[in-house]
């Protein structure tokens, strides 16, 4: 077993449990309760922390977690799908109108 990733919210740590439960990566979170010791303990030994149970599958599990937790800047210029030509404001990664996604930034 080996401990993957830890934060102060357990909702998000919920939420990439399943998520990579989802994808067949065998895990658990470990320390929930320990929360309400913040104040008696340093609050950061008090967060929870999620685990992966496979050895073999620690490799997949954190590609599988940097992508979930990737994050892009804000970005502030519009773009047009290249599927229905819709002007889409910057924020957003799919087209509103088709689906259709973001195209990659060239070079």
């Amino acid at each position: 077993m080996k401990s993957l990733y830890t934060t102060q919210d357990l909702a998000m740590l919920s939420h990439l449990k399943n998520a990579l439960e989802a994808c067949g990566i065998d895990c658990e979170i470990r320390g929930e309760h320990l929360l309400s010791g913040a104040g008696q303990l340093p609050p950061i030994e008090c967060w929870p922390e999620l685990w992966v149970r496979d050895d073999a599958q620690v490799e997949e599990a954190e590609n599988l977690l940097r992508k979930l937790l990737y994050i892009t800047g804000p970005t502030s210029r519009s773009w047009v799908c290249t599927c229905c030509k819709e002007e889409i404001l910057g924020q957003f990664t799919d087209c509103w109108n088709c689906g259709a996604a973001r195209p990659e930034p060239e070079g």
